[in-house]
């Protein structure tokens, strides 16, 4: 603004600089020889500098570059794109028009305001006026351009001018697509993996809390076995014959605690496969611990600098595990609608 000499109105909304994106897509420029993570091939950087000077002749201060405030060919995302930065600059503004008598002066109505001169249509008549110095006004730069119009204007010239030269279709008309900035494709990255690690924790915490009862389980199983020794104690002890019981006292108290033993022994095998089963679902547990603590060191990382992502990703993980599941798909014939 200092080296053009131009001034700038500052309101609570005024525009201080305007963006624009330009690109096609990763085919396009596949085609023209790019890879990603390889040196840029000529072709590419021949269509950019056509596409520069495209943008100079629509946005350049006299088709100059002296109100450009940044281009940059951006090859280390998904698809090669070129960046510029403006300020709209213009040398005019829009003045209204006033009905005016006979005598030359300006008609008034009867609060005497004076009165806007209107066309065929009744709608307002303006004029452009040229300034003593330049301006920074986004609003007096876009009216200039056509009004509502520019953005399909300079599609259709964009087309006519670079894209038939390559074998491009021309856009969409009316489309109401919007280029997704570095910054936002990078925290929609961001947002995945923070929701992906939330529901890695809740799966952690699953686990863990699976691991636990199997735990309280096992530890109950043992306890439940431990009968089981003082009848085989009792049982050893009545096989000695030291016992001061009669024979017939002896005979009964050793079939009894035989019968006894065979079935607490059918229990202890049942119960030591379910022990065995148990204790292979806390060592995998046990195993996941190092896995777990690292998510747990990252996760209050993120609780302490970002806890606003954080919960963003909790309440995303929740919507993800509370929403319904899609029908199973049939088969259909193929000539089905």
């Amino acid at each position: 603004m200092q080296e053009l000499n131009a001034t700038f109105r500052e309101k609570k909304k005024s525009v201080a600089f305007e963006g624009m994106i330009i690109t096609s897509d990763t085919a396009f420029f596949e085609q023209l020889g790019w890879e990603k993570g390889k040196d840029t091939p000529y072709a590419v950087m021949e269509f950019f500098n056509r596409c520069y000077e495209f943008a100079l002749q629509e946005f350049g201060y006299h088709g100059t570059d002296k109100n450009i405030l940044s281009a940059v060919i951006h090859v280390d995302e998904k698809t090669p794109h070129l960046q510029l930065y403006y300020i709209p600059v213009v040398d005019t503004a829009k003045k209204k028009v006033y009905e005016k008598g006979a005598d030359g002066k300006v008609k008034r109505n009867e609060k005497g305001s004076p009165i806007q001169k209107k066309d065929e249509h009744g709608k307002s008549i303006y004029e452009y006026v040229s300034l003593e110095q330049p301006k920074l006004c986004s609003s007096d730069f876009w009216s200039e351009h056509g009004g509502q119009l520019p953005y399909g204007n300079m599609q259709d010239s964009f087309h006519e001018q670079i894209g038939v030269h390559y074998g491009l279709d021309r856009g969409e008309v009316g489309s109401n697509k919007k280029h997704t900035t570095k910054y936002q494709w990078q925290k929609a990255q961001q947002e995945a993996e923070l929701a992906n690690l939330e529901a890695k924790k809740v799966q952690a915490e699953s686990i863990i809390q699976e691991a636990e009862t199997a735990v309280e389980t096992r530890d109950k199983a043992l306890e439940e076995l431990k009968p089981l020794q003082k009848y085989l104690d009792a049982f050893k002890e009545a096989m000695s014959g030291n016992l001061p019981l009669s024979p017939t006292k002896l005979r009964k108290m050793i079939i009894g605690l035989t019968t006894e033993y065979k079935r607490l022994e059918k229990e202890k095998l049942i119960k030591d496969k379910d022990s065995e089963n148990l204790f292979n679902l806390l060592r995998q547990a046990e195993q996941r611990i190092p896995e777990l603590e690292k998510h747990k060191e990252f996760l209050l990382f993120l609780s302490e600098y970002a806890p606003d992502k954080l919960e963003e990703a909790k309440h995303t993980a929740t919507e993800r595990k509370n929403a319904p599941k899609p029908p199973t798909s049939t088969k259909r014939n193929w000539w089905s609608k």
